[in-house]
């Protein structure tokens, strides 16, 4: 069996923002695993002198790690970059948020792609250490783990415990890719601020062959670290923000993988969008930094605040709707004026 089968070369790509000491702990991680045939791409967005503090420590630590420094390019751009400047015939996408739990991590995706068959492989995610199930109906979130709704939203599930394959999606970390089919079809859309992950997806779909899949495999298991500081911060952003990221989505992407799916049911999508955002908004967010927050109980808050913004919502959609979409082509290819490769001198 060819090499590149049984012992691919993987680019674990790690996104990071302002987040040096997570960094270091997630390299670490890597750097401990029980496969050895695999390289560490840092794509770093920070301000200037968090960047410092990067050049001075990621190159203490060990040959593996390679840093690129690039002026910001938001979750798709930095996921293209690192793809772009990847020597692995594997990359294994990663959040600095993220934590893999055991050594196994690297190697659990790696055996996936033994079978030619196999173009992705997404892994499970946890909330806690010690979380064994967070789901009531078990059979309800295998059978929706990473499958799209009517509506085009992808639905996560990724905290179960058993193979599913295939899968319709992939996340945006702790999943794996074979680099050429990221390279050919253009990478991610950047021009979104959200669900960018989806863009590829779509693409993906509509170009494998009838024997190709996608996987979710529960063993490469990584912790999801919520309320660290750093990162692109969404759960702090203001709920307009994340109206217009939504609307971004379905005029960007999904007008043009399902358009007539999408204008066909226009008014339902926007209703849609406003009420998966809202609900969103209720469960995750931190975001007070409002006039009704300041006067009012939070409950009564949320709900004049709601209010406020269903108001202005069908100016969001009407913008939206008007907006021109920027173009992105394919293959991928990144201009080097936008990065560059720090190597430590000697």
């Amino acid at each position: 069996m060819n090499q590149s089968l049984t012992n691919p070369f993987i680019s674990v790509i790690i996104r990071s923002y302002n987040r040096l000491k997570y960094v270091i702990e997630l390299i670490n991680r890597c750097l401990r695993q029980d496969y050895d045939n695999f390289e560490i791409i840092i794509v770093d967005q920070s301000d200037l002198n968090h960047w410092n503090k990067y050049k001075t420590k990621l190159f203490s630590i060990d040959s593996k790690v390679r840093l690129i420094r690039a002026r910001p390019q938001g979750s798709a751009g930095a996921r293209n970059l690192g793809v772009f400047v990847a020597h692995g015939d594997v990359v294994l996408l990663m959040d600095d948020d993220d934590l893999p739990l055991n050594n196994k991590w690297i190697s659990s995706h790696a055996k996936n792609y033994q079978d030619p068959s196999c173009i992705g492989v997404s892994g499970r995610y946890i909330h806690e250490v010690n979380e064994t199930n967070r789901y009531k109906n078990k059979n309800f979130a295998y059978e929706r783990c990473l499958s799209y709704s009517f509506f085009l939203r992808g639905r996560d599930f990724t905290g179960i415990d058993k193979i599913k394959k295939p899968v319709e999606w992939l996340h945006g970390a702790n999943s794996s890719i074979r680099r050429r089919y990221v390279i050919e079809l253009g990478g991610w859309y950047p021009y979104v601020n959200n669900f960018d992950e989806h863009s590829f997806c779509f693409k993906l779909q509509k170009v494998m062959k009838k024997e190709e899949y996608l996987m979710f495999d529960p063993e490469p298991i990584v912790l999801r670290r919520f309320n660290i500081p750093g990162g692109l911060g969404k759960r702090y952003l203001p709920l307009s923000q994340l109206l217009k990221n939504q609307l971004l989505f379905y005029h960007r992407v999904v007008a043009k993988y399902y358009p007539l799916r999408f204008y066909s049911l226009y008014p339902i999508f926007n209703l849609y969008s406003f009420r998966y955002i809202i609900r969103w908004f209720r469960t995750f967010s931190y975001f007070d930094n409002n006039f009704w927050f300041k006067w009012f109980h939070k409950k009564n808050a949320l709900r004049l605040y709601f209010f406020q913004e269903f108001i202005k919502y069908p100016f969001l959609v009407v913008h939206s709707f008007f907006q021109k979409r920027p173009k992105w082509n394919s293959p991928l290819h990144i201009s080097d004026d936008i990065y560059s490769e720090y190597k430590q001198e000697l």
